[in-house]
């Protein structure tokens, strides 16, 4: 199996987990829409630190694990954000059709 497409799947499958968490949050905080993007905050939060660290704070071959990390995070994290913003959608047109 090539490397990029391993990559791909492990993005995807921590993905759906991450988006199965969001749901689960929208559901328990149904009138604040905020707690939902939580992890997606988080996800940004940990690229940036990943990012920061492998570029100033690394050394030897250290560097290339947390580019890694980085790009592992921010694939969920992108994932995290459409969960996100299809929620708010579906949200929105259901609330507008009972109008």
């Amino acid at each position: 199996m090539a490397v990029g497409l391993r990559m791909i799947l492990l993005i995807a499958v921590i993905g759906i987990m991450v988006s199965g968490l969001q749901i689960f949050i929208w559901r328990l905080s149904k009138d604040k829409a905020f707690f939902k993007y939580i992890p997606t905050i988080v996800l940004l939060i940990v690229t940036i630190v990943c990012v920061v660290k492998a570029v100033w704070f690394s050394t030897g071959m250290e560097d290339l694990a947390y580019f890694i990390t980085a790009l592992l995070s921010s694939g969920v994290m992108i994932i995290s954000l459409i969960t996100g913003i299809v929620i708010d959608i579906v949200t929105r047109s259901k609330n507008q059709n009972f109008i």
